[in-house]
């Protein structure tokens, strides 16, 4: 399996795991809080995906050899 692939899988259960109980444990009901997680992960892989993107740019800038 090539090594990007496995690390942005294992990146997405770790992060799925991560919404998914921060869901569970600030919202008071369960199903509302099911209903939720799809939401959470989109803003935190769009949130990440951010972050990657300002590093890219600050690494093509500073990081220049």
């Amino acid at each position: 399996m090539n090594d990007l692939g496995f690390h942005l899988l294992l990146f997405t259960v770790s992060g799925a795991v991560i919404v998914a109980v921060s869901a569970l444990f600030s919202e008071p009901s369960d199903a509302r809080a099911l209903r939720l997680i799809p939401r959470r992960l989109l803003w935190f892989f769009i949130g990440c995906a951010i972050v990657a993107a300002v590093m890219l740019v600050l690494e093509h800038t500073f990081a220049r050899v």
